[in-house]
């Protein structure tokens, strides 16, 4: 772990030093006033450069963004020279609405007040630690009755105990100015390969995917096509040739194809879902369905015949399972945000994790398993409370984590330091 601005540490590293970099940079949208969140720094193609200098060909890079700014880091990281191979997609549930009532903002000025309601979403703003209603709240004016200030008025109208009069307001009634925040994104890059994939995975370790290792669960088993059997006419690698000839591949319990979409529950679930649960809100929507089964797949090409769902007659390839639409996608029954134990766990007495926008655990595991190979090296340049860290030793993976703030840094280093292996 390193102490320091991450453009300079960086150039400390050897070229070609780590297999992966995986991180949570700042989403530039001045998040509860902080100012690490608006340098600029997740738009800087001379640090992305510096990742990929340090990374092995082929090594992948994985970054998440703001939903209103990942274009621009996703930019800046393809200036930087890797390819951009994907989008993940982290879905939650329990994200805060940051919206202007425009009918409250336009009944305020009606009244009198300054101000007819600054935007809350726009990252201008930069005030979102006060939106808890809509609107913002005056300074010094709690406790003191309608009149007094314009911070009360607002409260009384977001909870209804305050009518709107005007009619001009009222023309804007149940209008906004912005969507409840339930995903984010993840940039899926990639250093340029030397060769082939086959040549640079046997050369430096580096350039695929670990498919396996991430497939998704489903309770009752699942499948996917083991090795080819050996029948006459069916290759070793199951072409074409061999598949129209009968060769076929034994079924294996394993899971799904690992989607790009990531799903999370809610703080609030327990042996049920909550109802604003992103999980159940899916299920709902599908309904049960449930998967065709199949005694035997047949290979497709080079590629795998389970990669699209259907064999190489076009034939739709089922897991013999049953649900919502959930059983799809990887779901952590966890926390969509890391709990106050969660990020407290490893902190020494005193500490407190005062860092805003910790990610949980298993989330990370789960992408630091899918680009990182046996024995890999993990880089993240934003260490934050030390996420990334932790969930590296629980794996195996050696990890190195740079962090210029001090307070988060000792907060990193205590949760990597005292965490517990699983």
């Amino acid at each position: 772990m390193r102490l320091g601005d991450c453009t300079e540490v960086l150039k400390s590293l050897k070229d070609a030093s780590v297999d992966s970099v995986v991180t949570d940079p700042p989403y530039e949208l001045g998040f509860m006033g902080k100012g690490w969140d608006s340098t600029g720094i997740a738009y800087n193609v001379g640090l992305w450069r510096e990742c990929l200098r340090v990374l092995k060909p082929g090594g992948h890079l994985l970054a998440f963004g703001g939903t209103r700014t990942y274009h621009r880091m996703a930019v800046a990281i393809e200036d930087a020279g890797f390819e951009i191979r994907d989008s993940l997609h982290w879905i939650y549930g329990s994200g805060f609405p940051k919206s202007l009532n425009v009918a409250i903002a336009i009944d305020k000025a009606e009244r009198g007040f300054p101000q007819g309601g600054a935007d809350p979403s726009s990252s201008a703003h930069g005030k979102f630690k006060t939106q808890k209603t809509e609107g913002s709240r005056g300074a010094g004016d709690a406790g003191r009755g309608y009149g007094a200030g314009p911070g009360q008025f607002m409260r009384e109208a977001a909870k209804g105990t305050r009518a709107i009069t005007s009619e001009a307001a009222k023309a804007w009634e149940g209008w906004g100015t912005a969507l409840k925040p339930a995903h984010e994104p993840v940039v899926v890059a990639r250093k340029p390969l030397v060769g082939t994939v086959a040549a640079n995975v046997q050369a430096h370790g580096t350039g695929a995917l670990n498919i396996d290792g991430c497939r998704v669960g489903v309770d009752g088993g699942t499948r996917k096509s083991g090795p080819p059997s050996m029948k006459p006419g069916n290759s070793l690698n199951g072409s074409l040739n061999g598949s129209l000839n009968g060769g076929g591949c034994e079924p294996i319990d394993a899971g799904r194809w690992p989607p790009n979409i990531l799903l999370s529950h809610t703080p609030e679930c327990g042996e049920a879902c909550a109802e604003d649960c992103a999980v159940a809100g899916l299920d709902r929507q599908s309904g049960t369905s449930k998967s065709v089964g199949k005694a035997q797949f047949k290979p497709r090409s080079i590629y795998s015949a389970d990669a699209e769902g259907y064999d190489i007659t076009g034939t739709e390839i089922g897991y013999g399972d049953s649900g919502g639409a959930s059983r799809f996608f990887p779901v952590f029954r966890y926390q969509a945000k890391a709990s106050r134990s969660e990020r407290e766990r490893g902190l020494n007495e005193g500490q407190k994790a005062s860092h805003p926008t910790v990610k949980p655990v298993e989330l990370m595991r789960w992408l630091v398993r899918l680009v990182t190979p046996p024995g890999g090296v993990v880089l993240d340049p934003f260490m934050g409370s030390g996420t990334t860290g932790v969930a590296v030793g629980a794996l195996g993976f050696s990890f190195i984590g740079i962090e210029r703030n001090d307070e988060y840094f000792k907060i990193a280093s205590a949760r990597i330091t005292n965490m517990e292996r699983k």
